[in-house]
């Protein structure tokens, strides 16, 4: 009996997890949006996804967004390169896999165990500096990052109306980083990375079903038809704000699309493709000293 009963206890904690929105707003603003824990019994009831019982391994995705140089003032959303190099430090000398998403989906796929203490690295909005000051360090570490695109976003880009750290990707810029090899594309929407008149890609009140399905769905599809055109795909979706819902699912997954991040923080459990999709993580909140203590939380 204690033993069933210290079995509930940790699966209880198991599928509990604290989460929040985070994003920039129209490119210049940064708002925090809570977000409900949610158990996977919760989510199976929310999107219609069940979990099997083999697990591959745990899972850390780290949420960056705006990476500025050395020495720059930080704040929750925004790491200058010297914290980023020491997080880069911390995961190689402390025995962390950083791994790509395109390997996290062979690894589901082929029924293998991911990597102990596997990663995988993102990088949300489709800031310039990214390239600048993220890349670099990617490439000399050897590892993978998901720059994660918004299409509108590419009207800030360096010769549009952006300016100072809220420089975004141009379609050019997005086509050249494709190239790389430690880069990954993701979608982040083409026009719903927004507060109002809905949050992210929140269903309206007033909205009918159908009517949201086809927002929805045309605005990813616009984004993956522009990617198309530079010779980029992506099929990988997180989630602006990390709002989602059991429609916003149904179409990604009609589109073909396998994996999808919210901003919901905690360590994954990988147990086949379908707990690929709505994956936690993990916010590197720059004004916390150390990537130690960020993930000290989560007990890594």
């Amino acid at each position: 009996m204690k033993r069933y009963a210290l079995s509930i206890i940790c699966l209880v904690l198991a599928v509990t997890a604290i989460g929040f929105g985070i994003c920039s707003n129209n490119g210049v603003d940064t708002t925090a949006v809570v977000v409900s824990a949610e158990s996977q019994e919760q989510v199976t009831a929310k999107t219609g996804e069940s979990f099997s019982q083999t697990c591959l391994g745990d899972l850390t995705i780290l949420m960056y967004h705006n990476t500025l140089a050395k020495g720059k003032k930080q704040s929750v959303y925004c790491i200058n390169q010297d914290s980023l190099r020491k997080d880069f430090e911390y995961l190689k000398n402390n025995g962390y896999n950083v791994i790509s998403c395109s390997s996290l989906i062979e690894y589901v796929d082929g029924g293998t165990p991911l990597p102990d203490k596997a990663v995988i690295l993102t990088f949300d909005d489709g800031y310039l500096n990214n390239m600048t000051y993220a890349l670099p360090l990617l490439e000399e570490f050897g590892y993978s990052g998901l720059f994660s695109v918004v299409g509108d976003y590419t009207l800030f880009d360096k010769n549009g109306k952006g300016g100072g750290d809220f420089i975004y990707f141009g379609w050019d810029d997005i086509a050249q980083v494709a190239k790389n090899v430690n880069v990954e594309i993701g979608l982040h929407s083409y026009s719903m990375h927004n507060t109002s008149p809905r949050l992210g890609v929140s269903q309206l009140k007033s909205e009918s079903d159908e009517a949201y399905k086809q927002a929805f769905s045309s605005d990813t599809q616009r984004l993956v038809d522009k990617l198309g055109e530079l010779g980029v795909t992506s099929n990988i979706y997180a989630y602006p704000y990390g709002k989602y819902t059991k429609i916003s699912e149904s179409v990604l997954k009609d589109k073909g699309v396998v994996m999808t991040l919210t901003c919901n923080e905690g360590i994954n459990h990988i147990y086949g493709r379908r707990s690929l999709y709505l994956l936690k993580r993990i916010n590197r909140d720059a004004t916390k000293s150390s990537l130690r203590e960020v993930l000290g939380a989560y007990g890594g």
